[in-house]
């Protein structure tokens, strides 16, 4: 993969989802009661939108939503 192409099919969408991620840091409430929660799945949406067709979003998405559990449950104590 060429640097331009792995920019645009790589790092864009990698550095669209670091900032995404920043969004639940302190996110520890269940989705249900958690407006935080609303925001950070609308987010992911738009990621699965703008980078339509690129398998590895698709990927991104998996860890951002794995991810977001896991930080969820750091931050009320349960690991």
């Amino acid at each position: 993969m060429k640097t331009q192409e792995f920019k645009e099919k790589i790092y864009a969408p990698y550095s669209d989802a670091w900032v995404i991620l920043k969004t639940i840091q302190k996110a520890g409430q269940t989705p249900k009661d958690d407006p935080v929660w609303e925001m950070y799945m609308r987010e992911i949406d738009r990621l699965s939108e703008k980078y339509k067709g690129n398998p590895f979003v698709e990927n991104i998405i998996k860890l951002l939503l794995d991810a977001g559990d896991t930080i969820a449950k750091m931050n009320r104590g349960m690991e």
